[in-house]
């Protein structure tokens, strides 16, 4: 996840700083402008919500690595948890995008990130459903965990389309 997380982060933090304000402009870039300037803190959400998420990652995995089998139990219990409140979080942003009503030209842009929230919503269920698995039971299935890798690597490619249909839009304003 963490590979997309900043192509989105960079293009919140133009869209957050103000390079689009102007005056005397056409209306589509107008409504494009204003488009953006909804989408960015929600965007903005999405890239705070991964960071967790790699966070969280990051903590199970050193657990793993040290071999203490008590750390490794807390480190799988807060992944759980993250991996829950992660999802929740992946829902609202989903559905704060779906209200956005993009401008013709946002409308590809618009459709890859309610695309890859899909696949992304998807796959951290199938990931919340194995690892809730391997704690309670020992063990997961393991085509649940393939398929949400799967899923993960799709939105990955989805956010790296996301990013040029936005980089394009950022030219049309400049």
């Amino acid at each position: 996840m963490k590979r997309y997380s900043i192509p989105i982060l960079v293009a919140v933090l133009m869209l957050s700083s103000g390079l689009w304000v102007g005056c005397g402009q056409k209306q589509s870039t107008v409504e494009l402008k204003a488009y953006l300037n909804e989408a960015s803190p929600i965007m903005q959400r999405h890239v705070e919500t991964t960071e967790t998420t790699n966070q969280a990652n990051r903590t199970f995995l050193a657990a793993v690595s040290s071999g203490n089998q008590a750390e490794v139990i807390k480190a799988l219990t807060n992944y759980v948890d993250t991996l829950d409140w992660v999802l929740g979080r992946t829902d609202s942003v989903l559905l704060d995008f779906k209200k956005l009503t993009p401008p013709p030209e946002a409308r590809t842009f618009h459709s890859l990130m309610i695309e890859g929230l899909i696949k992304e919503q998807a796959g951290l269920g199938d990931m919340l459903s194995y690892y809730s698995s391997v704690l309670r039971y020992g063990f997961g299935d393991d085509k649940a965990l393939d398929n949400a890798n799967t899923l993960m690597l799709d939105a990955q490619k989805i956010w790296l389309q996301a990013q040029y249909e936005l980089q394009d839009l950022m030219q049309k304003l400049e």
